[in-house]
């Protein structure tokens, strides 16, 4: 198999001096976004899910940033639910100035309830699902058949269903989350990222057979780039 990697055909927009927070979805600087949403969108029509899965190979190149914004964008057409799976560092909480739990780990808990839990968020429909109440065995949940289960009933309900992962070389929810059935995986990086360290969690998704639709590119909390592979 080619490297993934050498396919990337990224197109370059967005400002280097933007802040990193949450974008205003009627503003030009929103517009990256809206590109990145239609080509994930084309490419999702070709498969049978409605998943994306946000993840980056190391831990600081802004991958909830990136998944924040894109919920928001792909909201203000479609019901949209953004899943806070990074059970070991949660932070969508803090980007919608809600709390963390109840969320996520509570409903796999109480086996129901996504619905009612999810705080509805931003100025479109997007619903948010918080990582939920601090748990001590935070590896045995991200590939679990009720977390299998709780994506299937969020895809059936939802438009779109956007997760953010931990980091790939961080820990293994990453590839627990991506084995899912209908789960797409866009691999977040910077502009300094090691290739070496993003060769490594793609060999590490391709192990699993995640379905990897492209590589986003972030700067300074924006969409650089998009390329898909």
């Amino acid at each position: 198999m080619a490297s993934p990697v050498q396919h990337v055909r990224a197109r370059t927009f967005g400002s280097s001096k933007a802040p990193r927070a949450l974008v205003d979805p009627a503003t030009a600087s929103a517009e990256s976004l809206r590109t990145l949403r239609l080509a994930l969108q084309i490419r999702s029509d070709k498969r049978t899910g409605n998943s994306i899965l946000f993840t980056s190979a190391e831990a600081g190149v802004g991958k909830s940033t990136v998944a924040a914004n894109y919920s928001l964008i792909a909201s203000m057409g479609q019901s949209v639910l953004l899943i806070d799976g990074d059970l070991h560092r949660p932070s969508l909480h803090r980007f919608f100035g809600v709390e963390q739990a109840p969320g996520l780990v509570d409903v796999l808990a109480a086996g129901s309830g996504t619905v009612h839990v999810a705080r509805q968020v931003g100025p479109g429909t997007l619903r948010l699902l918080p990582a939920g109440s601090r748990i001590g065995r935070v590896g045995d949940v991200a590939a679990s058949e009720r977390m299998g289960e709780l994506l299937r009933e969020a895809a059936s309900d939802f438009d779109q269903v956007v997760i953010d992962a931990p980091p790939v070389l961080a820990s293994a929810d990453a590839e627990g989350l991506a084995s899912h059935a209908g789960v797409d995986v866009v691999l977040v990086v910077s502009p300094t990222s090691k290739r070496r360290l993003i060769m490594k969690a793609l060999r590490r998704l391709e192990l699993i057979e995640a379905h990897v639709a492209g590589i986003v590119v972030n700067r300074s909390g924006r969409v650089a780039s998009y390329g898909g592979y």
